[in-house]
């Protein structure tokens, strides 16, 4: 009799704590999501529509236009730093040619990021934007901070060796891990990254 009770204690105790952990588990991925019930809007590539795409510029300006997330594609130079890109190259937004993850980030930062926005939308155009650069993952959060929600899409993450490492790396240096949202194409992607996160 002392066995049936002890046994059936030992499950009740495995059952408990399987719903325990699944509940934490769902607050942790939904915390994010559910800061409030209203609709969420996501400044794509930053406000990229009234400046150029994935700049400090557009970002700002969306988080003017009241957008709850700053969309963030990611690329990563040849010497291993996150930039927000959304391009595998830099031909379409800047006016360097070729592969990211062929350039030093030192050599992406001497580009003109703006300059290409300024000629496809003259309406539009200002001059602090000629001198836009390709911001990093790093000095994107320091100048935002906590007062900003990110969704971050790890883009050709099978061109990366490491990056899911480097994001979360950054994501905990900076505690802004509620504040977060990861999104990917790559299913082996997002699985790497919980792992990693568990």
């Amino acid at each position: 009799m002392k066995k049936i009770y002890l046994v059936t204690i030992i499950c009740a105790f495995i059952v408990i704590s399987i719903f325990v952990f699944q509940k934490i588990n769902e607050h942790k991925y939904t915390k994010a999501i559910n800061q409030s019930n209203h609709i969420k809007n996501i400044a794509h590539r930053g406000a990229s529509a009234y400046a150029p795409e994935h700049t400090i510029a557009a970002y700002k300006l969306g988080q003017q236009m009241n957008g709850d997330y700053i969309e963030i594609d990611l690329q990563m130079t040849k010497d291993g730093h996150l930039v927000a890109m959304h391009d595998e190259t830099l031909n379409r937004t800047t006016n360097g040619t070729g592969l990211v993850k062929e350039h030093t980030l030192e050599e992406i930062k001497q580009l003109n990021a703006g300059s290409f926005f300024n000629e496809k939308y003259p309406n539009l155009a200002k001059k602090e934007f000629e001198n836009a650069k390709v911001p990093t993952l790093k000095e994107i959060i320091e100048t935002f901070g906590h007062n900003a929600n990110y969704y971050i899409e790890t883009k050709s993450p099978d061109e990366y060796l490491g990056m899911e490492e480097k994001l979360l790396e950054i994501i905990n240096y900076y505690e802004i891990q509620d504040k977060v949202i990861i999104q990917s194409f790559s299913e082996e992607s997002l699985q790497k990254i919980h792992s990693l996160n568990s």
